[in-house]
């Protein structure tokens, strides 16, 4: 009896020990929790608590002039995984959503499967959150979902405890999740693509956790990129701030314009087999930019895929533009007062030697009008006018006209082109810039420069954005045209105008452009082209036409370059064999697009070409007695 009771007193005493040393354990640790791991445990239970969520902003539009949509940003989703509740079905749920989120199988799985990794206490941790895609169609993550809940378990029959039904259900419906996301989208693809330029997605720190957001990187998505942004809002314990989206930037482009400029780009690009080639739309009057495209170009919903396509050549390349630079002399010659068109010069048929070198013309004329010397683009005639100006004037034209600078429009790839100051200048300089080389100058400058003359004068801006607008169409700012200053007198712009519509006649150099019921006025331009110090003669040209239309009240300034066009195409190379006909094309389909009244009708037109040949030849047969010469010419 007493050695039963002695064994019931010390199993009664191990007992109680047992629940000592417990209940010492039990208090050690919750000492550790509160004391060593209550700051990290804290600002856990404090994060959950206050679900913290970041709500992105929407990107505003880019809309054309007419409300077309050219870049929108649609609702989509980030998706998103818990691999924690996966369990051991990682390599099912990887096989089930890689073809529906249209990524490798491989590099899904590996995001699935659980990351154990070990906090700065000694605590083994498993991650809780992976990012599996962001910009998910919310089609695409409908499907998603869907099958997630009819994932194919090997369940079917089985009795399954509580417990074991929770864990199914958490895993078909919550280990998979998705939070607010927005698609950019071009649904015009390559439609002005170099204008709208494109985006890149990336994550950006808020004050209310990471967000990731879209940002420009060419075009105007990244010149405008600020307004187009919009400011991210949140969500936290049942509060939240709305986002405020993205303001809409709408353009002066119109997209029917755009895309008559395209058509006839690719049309001319499949015939001539060129580097490239642009051309720009402008409005003389306000500067607007209705159109500008270059070939090659790329779907900014796909940028990568044609990077080679993604160079704006006409804001960003620059050319020695050849004869259609010959206007920025005559014309300030014309308006100084140091010339008139009817008065003759001698061209040294065909060849000059001036400061120890010879200056060609590509025939050998003899006396020529100065009109004539537009019409016939005479490099000797021009050289002579600008020698009348003087090196200094020359050099300050051609700076007022807007060469070497940066014209303004809101576009990331711009070059300023080159001109140098005068002390730089050798003996020739004086007779070879005003032709158009030891210069360089890009699309966009030579189309402005031009539109100045068809605005009797005064150099607009390039205008390429209307106004901004909120999502409900209110207007938050409205863009007006810009005139950057009077580069020359409206009355040797007219004059300039008749000078440049006999460069479009029979007897001009770009006949090839002339339109059946409007008139038009505008300069040819070949150059070999200069790389790496020397000029690369033979093969390597640029050729161009700008113009304008109609004569009297010009609407339409439009440039067509031409970068390498092939000769072995049997094209031919120069400005008027090559651009004019483009130009053309192009100016037809949009004079008549907008409706622009005709000035031109086929009686008128016959009248108008009669007179302007009767008056050219009156003027040839009268500078030519002037000077005691024949009335016909044999070196024409």
């Amino acid at each position: 009896m007493h050695l039963v009771n002695t064994q019931s007193i010390r199993r009664i005493a191990g007992l109680a020990t047992l629940l000592v040393l417990g209940f010492v354990g039990l208090a050690g640790r919750l000492a550790w929790l509160q004391i060593v791991e209550h700051e990290e445990l804290a600002q856990i239970v404090e994060k959950k608590l206050q679900r913290n969520e970041p709500r992105p902003a929407r990107r505003g539009a880019i809309l054309d002039l007419r409300g077309t949509v050219l870049a929108t940003s649609v609702p989509a989703k980030t998706v998103c995984a818990d691999p924690s509740l996966i369990y051991d079905h990682h390599e099912l749920v990887a096989k089930t959503l890689a073809p529906l989120l249209k990524v490798p199988e491989p590099g899904l799985l590996k995001k699935l499967l659980p990351q154990v990794t070990m906090s700065t206490n000694g605590v083994l941790r498993t991650n809780q959150y992976v990012v599996l895609k962001r910009k998910v169609p919310v089609d695409d993550w409908e499907r998603v979902k869907r099958a997630m809940v009819d994932l194919d378990l090997g369940l079917e029959g089985k009795q399954l405890s509580t417990s074991l039904k929770r864990a199914v259900k958490t895993l078909r419906t919550r280990a998979v999740f998705a939070s607010e996301d927005h698609l950019r989208q071009y649904p015009s693809r390559s439609l002005a693509a170099h204008v709208i330029g494109f985006t890149a997605g990336g994550e950006a720190e808020t004050d209310h956790g990471n967000v990731f957001e879209d940002h420009g990187v060419t075009g105007i998505e990244l010149t405008l990129d600020d307004m187009l942004s919009g400011v991210h809002g949140w969500r936290k314990r049942g509060e939240e701030m709305a986002p405020t989206h993205g303001l809409d930037v709408v353009l002066t482009l119109d997209a029917n314009i755009q895309n008559i400029v395209e058509d006839e780009l690719a049309r001319g690009f499949e015939r001539l087999s060129p580097q490239g080639m642009c051309a720009l739309v402008v409005r003389p009057y306000t500067g607007e930019v209705l159109a500008l495209a270059n070939l090659p170009t790329f779907d900014p919903n796909e940028p990568g895929r044609a990077a080679n396509g993604q160079r704006n050549r006409a804001t960003a390349d620059t050319y020695e533009p050849g004869s259609t630079f010959k206007v920025v002399a005559i014309v300030t010659a014309l308006s100084d007062g140091r010339l008139t068109l009817n008065e003759t010069v001698f061209c040294e048929n065909g060849r000059w030697f001036y400061g120890g070198q010879w200056l060609r013309d590509y025939r050998a004329f003899g006396y020529l009008s100065f009109e004539e010397v537009v019409s016939h683009s005479s490099n000797i005639g021009t050289a002579k006018a600008a020698l009348r100006l003087g090196e200094a004037r020359l050099y300050n034209t051609i700076t007022n006209f807007g060469f070497g600078q940066i014209t303004g429009i809101p576009l990331d790839a711009q070059a300023r082109g080159r001109i140098l100051p005068p002390k730089t200048w050798s003996q020739i300089s004086i007779t070879r810039i005003p032709i158009g080389h030891e210069i360089s100058t890009t699309p966009l400058q030579m189309a402005m420069a031009m539109a100045a003359i068809a605005n009797g004068g005064v150099l607009m801006q390039p205008k390429l954005v209307e106004r901004l607008q909120d999502g409900a169409g209110r207007i938050v700012r409205q863009f007006s045209p810009h005139p950057l200053r009077r580069v020359v007198s409206e009355s040797a712009c007219n004059e300039m105008k008749r000078a440049l519509r006999s460069v479009v006649s029979d007897d001009g150099t770009a006949m090839r452009a002339q339109l059946d019921y409007y008139s038009v006025a505008g300069k040819t331009g070949t150059t070999e082209k200069y790389t790496h110090g020397t000029y690369k003669s033979g093969k390597y040209y640029y050729a161009s036409f700008v113009g304008f239309l109609p004569v009297d009240r010009p609407e339409l300034c439009i440039l067509v370059g031409v970068d390498e066009p092939d000769k072995s195409a049997g094209q031919g190379h120069t400005g008027g064999v090559v651009a004019a006909p483009v130009f053309r094309a192009i100016a037809e389909r949009t004079a008549a697009y907008l409706r622009i009244p005709p000035d031109l009708t086929p009686e008128t037109e016959g009248d108008a070409k009669g007179e302007l040949s009767a008056e050219l030849a009156h003027r040839r047969v009268t500078s030519r007695t002037a000077h005691g010469l024949p009335a016909s010419s044999a070196t024409r």
